[in-house]
């Protein structure tokens, strides 16, 4: 198992759901597991999981078990595509060019997002964070 994958199932275990209860989404009637991920259907869900206290806790909780629908505001897709490893150019949640990487991470300067970077090849557009105690 991989750090991070450690990381996120020590923190959200299958039977750790408890924060669900204090998400933004427990009042609406709004189906954020539907059969089919639409374009209104994820622009409907974002308006509410832009307000939520457990936004972070859901994105994290349905990239680890691999959830379908919306969850922190993401679709399916978009959660598929940060999982995997490549190097990029834009943010692909907030389409952002204001990348950082320090090695295997890229993070999202715009919405706060991250990804493993792929190591193989060079970044395209992120620069890389200052070095710990540089000036």
């Amino acid at each position: 198992m991989n750090p991070e994958n450690r990381i996120l199932s020590y923190l959200f275990s299958g039977e750790s759901v408890a924060w669900q209860a204090e998400g933004a989404c427990t009042s609406t009637d709004f189906d954020f597991i539907p059969d089919i991920e639409t374009d209104e259907g994820v622009n409907a869900a974002q308006q509410w999981c832009r307000t939520c206290d457990v936004r972070t806790q859901c994105l994290a909780w349905a990239m680890l078990h691999r959830a379908e629908g919306y969850w922190g505001g993401t679709t399916t897709y978009q959660r598929d595509q940060l999982r995997r490893v490549r190097t990029r150019a834009k943010c692909p949640l907030c389409a952002s060019v204001e990348l950082v990487y320090t090695d295997p991470h890229e993070l999202c300067l715009a919405c706060g997002v991250s990804w493993i970077r792929d190591v193989r090849e060079e970044p395209i557009a992120a620069t890389p964070l200052p070095a710990a105690g540089a000036a």
